[in-house]
């Protein structure tokens, strides 16, 4: 019997031989197959020995500097989009008034420009852009921000303001600089798409009508008393004369704009029986509960905070505000946070809890009470807790004045600016470092010659001089 056997030449060729072996049987034969010889690649190669072949050393090409330029936008850059001609690069001041949602959507408030809708994935605390989270904890009601923004009219905002208008911020940012990634960003595709997403889920809150009334906006009212160390009651005198309790509870009060939990003091001292206090309220039925149709939203006693306040838009049940100056017809101010309701609820839901056990009756606890029962008690409440030089901010303000409406959705002149086709730049020269294979100072060390045909391949296109434009060949760039 014969075996085959592969044996691999020294100069690399493999041949087939063919091996003797005693068969087991000797009168049994086999025709033997003649096989021929595989050609490896280094069949060729003349063989001059039989060394291996060894790496002495790997050299990286040397360091090679270049000088280019590079093109800083300053200014005004096209920004399209759907639904208008272009964005506003125009800085505007303004600061945070409400957050309508856990998801991020959140108004601005500028006092030249109206309100202006925006989202947290559109903000820069400083020059960074952080998640969500961190960017609500830092960016809390009441807090000065620069923005860019852009309108958009039509009938489908309607409802939204009297001149069919809303305004979006595309960028928002804290501080006095606008960081440096705000217009490279603005122009991105997918970030204007989530910008149209954003619009449109606000527009569906709008008409699903989710936004809270207030009946009351700014109300006169004197505080009455407190059922217990956290729940209250606000008298308001209509302009008939007929009373109305609205019930409070002391986490929405706020004295001289801080919160009254801030004094560290109990409410039944800082806010004293007898305080003339101002009012937004919603109205509620709570069963049970006798003489009480109404819950505060906010009590404020001494000068307004920024924030919270609601927005005025058309249309609506209407609400009493009798502080302000309203447009003729029918306007109605709302509380966009979508959670505000769920929490007031919980408190009215403490409310019944607790006069349930009077029957549905209010009791008032007097103990430990303040109280101010003459102009001059009001006096020394107000150099205790507010201090004397709170006067200037109400100055413009005098008594039975009704005040514009702030906050709104309205067209500013001149809020949109066409958009320069020549956009402002600077240029700036930047050094290179780099190392590539084709260079000469390559050449000693390995370096690669790029052959005459393979240059007339690289050629592409004909530059403004004339002169055919070249690919560049891959390079490998410096790490620090």
């Amino acid at each position: 019997m014969v075996a085959r056997k592969t044996r691999a030449k020294a100069n690399g060729t493999a041949k087939v031989e063919e091996v003797a072996k005693e068969p087991e049987v000797a009168d049994i034969t086999e025709e033997v197959e003649e096989m021929d010889e595989i050609e490896l690649s280094s069949d060729e190669e003349v063989d001059h020995d039989e060394d291996d072949v060894a790496l002495i050393v790997l050299k990286r090409p040397p360091v090679t500097e270049r000088v280019i330029e590079e093109v800083e936008i300053t200014e005004d850059i096209e920004i399209t989009g759907t639904g208008g001609t272009g964005a506003n690069l125009k800085e505007k001041k303004g600061f945070v008034k409400e957050f309508i949602e856990s998801e991020g959507l959140a108004m601005i408030l500028s006092k030249d420009y109206g309100l202006v809708l925006f989202h947290l994935s559109s903000v820069w605390i400083g020059d960074t852009q952080l998640d969500m989270q961190n960017t609500r904890k830092k960016l809390a009601p009441g807090t000065d921000v620069t923005f860019y923004d852009r309108s958009f009219k039509g009938e489908e905002y309607k409802d939204l303001s009297d001149d069919k208008v809303i305004h979006q911020a595309v960028a928002v940012w804290t501080g006095e600089t606008r960081p440096d990634t705000v217009l490279r960003k603005i122009t991105d595709e997918e970030y204007k798409k989530k910008l149209e997403e954003h619009r449109s889920t606000f527009m569906l809150y709008l008409r699903g009508e989710v936004f809270l009334r207030a009946a009351f906006v700014r109300v006169k009212g004197e505080v009455a008393g407190y059922l217990n160390d956290r729940m209250g009651i606000i008298e308001y005198k209509e302009e008939n004369g007929k009373k109305i309790n609205i019930f409070f509870h002391t986490d929405d009060v706020r004295i001289f704009k801080k919160d009254l939990k801030e004094y560290r003091k109990p409410a039944k001292t800082v806010l004293p029986v007898g305080c003339t206090v101002s009012v937004d309220a919603r109205r509620v039925h709570v069963v049970g509960v006798k003489n009480i149709e109404y819950q505060a939203i906010v009590v404020i006693a001494g000068s307004w905070p920024l924030t919270p306040h609601p927005t005025l838009m058309p249309g609506g049940q209407g609400s009493i505000s009798p502080s302000y100056e309203l447009p003729t017809g029918n306007y109605t101010f709302y509380y966009m946070e979508l959670a505000l309701e769920g929490r007031l609820t919980r408190k009215v839901q403490d409310l019944k809890e607790l006069l349930n056990r009077n029957n549905g009756n209010i009791s008032y606890d007097w103990n430990n009470v303040e109280y101010i029962q003459s102009k001059e008690q009001f006096m020394d409440w107000k150099k205790q807790f507010g201090g004397e030089n709170k006067r200037r901010h109400n100055q413009k303000f005098q008594p039975g004045q009704k005040r514009e409406v702030l906050d709104v959705f309205r067209s500013a002149e001149a809020n949109e600016e066409e958009i320069k086709e020549e956009s402002k730049s600077k240029v700036k020269k930047k050094v290179l470092s780099e190392r590539t294979w084709y260079t000469p100072e390559a050449w000693e060390h390995g370096g690669l010659r790029i052959k005459e045909e393979v240059k007339d391949e690289i050629m592409g296109g004909v530059g403004e001089n004339g002169e055919p434009l070249k690919k560049k060949p891959k390079q490998e760039p410096i790490k620090p």
